[in-house]
């Protein structure tokens, strides 16, 4: 590919604080006050991400989009970092997601999605209607759009105002060339299209971030009706279950683990070291009941928590050594 590839770029704590414009050590308390807030995105002229626009008669998404291979027994290329833009078919309200995508030829590409994910549901209502569901692929987004998409905002929030309000200036959009939605003025690429009605096609395996690979299975079939990018796009890749992929998931379920906890307890911060089906919480401890109410507010957080340590504050939440030189010299 004449493209760039990148990875591991958002995979440290400092480098996710960096990009919003907060403190390290206020990041966990800082997005937790965003959530709430909205800011609507501002639609400009000047788009970096349509500099280059590939037409749907001229496209061929295995030959424009740089093909990369990411574990041994994958299907074929994926798109792996691209975030979906969708707006529900009924209210308008924008969703982002991250999804794989597994690159076909042509102008299609299948991809997983389902409900409870908001963006099956998006489509859900679409296919009810009989109708495709406008889509778009965003690839090189503005960091505040990438954790919106791994965040677990509620369905009727629009997910382009609130990564307005966590990068505290609005997203800068523009209209897409060819279907009815705004897309990141800014990204490095942008893969236009619609998600097709009752049409299912086999999709996988892939390698998948538990570190196994998910079987064939069907999955949704998206065409694609236009590529823009910039004229020297960066095309960004995200290993399955990497260390940019937990950081990036991780930190929204830290998130959450720290909104639940904080009316029990000082937090003084949250880690997931090693996977995310699991977290360390590091409280300022006052009495001794907040361990215990810590970790029940900590399990019921969100629905994949297996497994909850509770530690002082001097204690690294995201060092697996430290917290596990903390129970075996201070569990009793």
């Amino acid at each position: 590919s004449p493209l760039r590839v990148a990875t591991n770029a958002m995979s440290r704590r400092a480098t996710l604080a960096a990009a919003l414009g907060i403190d390290r050590g206020r990041l966990l308390a800082e997005i937790a006050a965003r959530e709430g807030k909205t800011l609507a995105p501002e639609t400009v002229g000047d788009a970096p991400v349509q500099e280059v626009v590939i037409a749907a008669d001229a496209l061929d998404v295995a030959r424009d989009v740089p093909q990369v291979l990411h574990s041994e027994r994958d299907a074929g290329a994926y798109i792996s970092a691209g975030i979906f833009l969708a707006r529900h078919p009924e209210t308008g309200v924008y969703n982002a997601s991250w999804n794989r995508t597994q690159v076909v030829g042509g102008s299609r590409m299948r991809v997983r999605m389902m409900p409870p994910q908001h963006l099956g549901q998006y489509q859900a209502a679409a296919e009810a209607a009989d109708k495709p569901l406008p889509a778009a692929i965003v690839i090189g987004a503005p960091p505040a759009l990438m954790l919106a998409a791994a965040s677990k905002i509620p369905y009727e929030s629009d997910e382009l105002a609130v990564a307005g309000a966590w990068q505290g200036a609005p997203l800068r959009v523009v209209p897409a060339k060819t279907v009815p939605l705004l897309v990141p003025a800014d990204a490095e690429m942008v893969i236009e299209g619609e998600i097709a009605p009752k049409l299912r096609e086999d999709e996988g395996p892939f390698g998948e971030f538990m570190d196994a690979y998910v079987e064939v299975g069907r999955n949704h079939v998206f065409r694609t009706t236009a590529i823009t990018r910039r004229r020297d796009a960066i095309y960004h890749v995200i290993l399955a279950g990497g260390t940019e992929d937990l950081a990036l998931l991780s930190l929204m379920l830290q998130t959450e683990v720290f909104k639940a906890v904080s009316p029990h307890a000082r937090v003084a911060d949250v880690g997931c070291p090693g996977q995310i089906l699991g977290c360390v919480v590091a409280i300022e401890k006052t009495d001794d009941a907040q361990a215990k109410a810590a970790m029940r507010a900590a399990v019921a957080a969100h629905r994949w928590m297996k497994f909850v340590v509770v530690v002082y504050a001097d204690v690294d939440p995201h060092d697996a050594e430290d917290v596990l030189w903390a129970i075996h010299t201070r569990f009793s």
